[in-house]
Formats: structure tokens, sequence, C-alpha cells
């Protein structure tokens, strides 16, 4: 099945072709232009703001942040980029057959002002421009390497399901909300929730209800805490619904549970 979500992947044998790179700035106010390209666009801002809508999702990219632009996607400026802006532009493919050995490239990165990626990149324009007759070759090396030290800051081997999951391990504390998932991802909900499902199988407010419920029995293992001190702590605010969830978990009631518990030992 094909891999709808925006962020894009990289082989580990995966050597990326350059078409075009080069560092602009706006003499005059501008919305990105609308397209659906047929490549890969990563753009890094070094002074200013620029906008960029891509699957819905509204990115502000300032100084010293990069986004990358998928191929296949349609992205067009929503908002103006106002004069002064300065950025590099990486047009760039990927080969697309190998499916092992993947790893996605985040969708975007911070404070890279100063920082070895943002000078490399920098040098990058040089390099695509140079008339040297190796020129090409020199820029598809040096972008590889600096996928190479963007990836190399994400977990290895860990998709963007896995990553969700550990999101939402971490969100215990709270209702099930599909915004603060897009947010926090910067994708639209729709495409993640079509991805998660495809990977681990079930939807993510069914592996966020679990995580839920798998704290609340470690609550009341663990602790004093009564029923109601349990649900509360996990962000529900009427106890009924809460035992109501967790009875549809386990088979039995917070209090139930708790009693088995405390025979075994």
């Amino acid at each position: 099945m094909e891999n709808i979500i925006a962020n894009i992947s990289i082989a580990e044998t995966d050597l990326p072709l350059v078409s075009d790179c080069d560092m602009l700035t706006a003499t005059e106010n501008f919305r990105h232009m609308d397209r659906t390209a047929d490549f890969n666009d990563m753009i890094y801002v070094t002074d200013g703001m620029m906008y960029v809508t891509e699957c819905d999702i509204d990115y502000e990219i300032g100084a010293g942040e990069l986004l990358f632009l998928k191929k296949g996607l349609r992205h067009f400026g929503k908002y103006e980029t106002l004069r002064g802006t300065r950025w590099v532009y990486v047009h760039f493919t990927l080969n697309e057959g190998q499916t092992s050995g993947k790893i996605y490239l985040p969708k975007k990165m911070s404070g890279l002002s100063g920082s070895i990626i943002g000078e490399k990149l920098l040098k990058l324009c040089e390099t695509f421009h140079s008339s040297d007759k190796l020129s090409r070759l020199r820029t598809n090396s040096q972008f590889y390497d600096i996928l190479i030290r963007i990836c190399s800051e994400q977990p290895n081997g860990e998709s963007v399901s896995d990553k969700i999951c550990a999101f939402l391990d971490t969100q215990t504390e709270r209702d099930f909300s599909q915004a603060l998932i897009s947010e926090h991802f910067y994708l639209s909900y729709s495409r993640l929730a079509a991805e998660f499902k495809r990977e681990k199988g079930i939807s993510m407010g069914q592996y966020h209800n679990a995580a839920r419920m798998k704290r609340a029995c470690h609550l009341l293992r663990s602790t004093l805490m009564s029923v109601g001190e349990t649900a509360d702590a996990l962000g529900f605010s009427d106890m009924l619904y809460f035992s109501k969830k967790f009875r549809a978990y386990t088979g039995v009631s917070p209090t139930d549970y708790r009693k088995q518990i405390q025979k075994k030992y």
C-alpha cells in the first residue's frame, strides 16, 4: 500500500539526486507558488519567515528552520512571505524502488542557525553552481551527508507510527485530541490516522485508550489512590465513565481489579 503521509523516507543506500539548489532573497512580498512537484523540496530559511501550506497544514518556517515538502503532494502559499526573507531551496529525488531499510526525515527542524547543518546547506549552493566538472557529484554527496546528519537526530528505525505511540504514551492524563496530534507532528490528522491504522492495525484513539487503561491499572496496583482519584489523575471528569471504560478494557470494575490484585499478594 502506498505510504500517504507527508514525511519523506530515505533508504540506507539511497544517494539523493539534486536537480536544483540556490539561495534567494525576496525583493517583494509574494506567495509560494501553487504546484504539485515531481521532486522533493527542502526549504531552509536564514532570515525572515516563509509560509507554505501542504496537506491542509499551514507551516511557518522561521530563521534557522527547514521544511521538507514531499514529491507528489500539492503545496502553495496561503499567506504572503515578506520582502527581505532569505532562504535556501534544494530540489531532489530519491530512489523510490527500495522498500526496506528506510527511515523518515523529520517534516520540520528548528535551531539550525549557526549549526553544522545550516553551514553545510549554505556551502551546498556554492558547490552546485561551481564550474567544477564534478560539481553535481559533489553536490549529491554533500547533500547526502546533510541528510545523514538530519537522520542521525532521529531514533534509528523508528517510524512515524512508532513516534505517535511514544507521544500517546505521554498523554494518558488527558482526553484524546486529534488537533493536538496534528499540531505535534505537523501533518493532517486524516493522513496520520490512515498510516497508523495501516501499520498498527488499530486506531490512534484505541491505542490511547489502551495506554490510559494500562496507566490506570498501574495506579490501582501500586498506589493507595481511590478510584475517583485515579480517574481524576487520568483526566476523567466523570468517575462512572472512567469505570465503564476500565471495565470494557479489563473485564472488571476498578474496585474489583484492586481486590483481585490484593488477593494475589
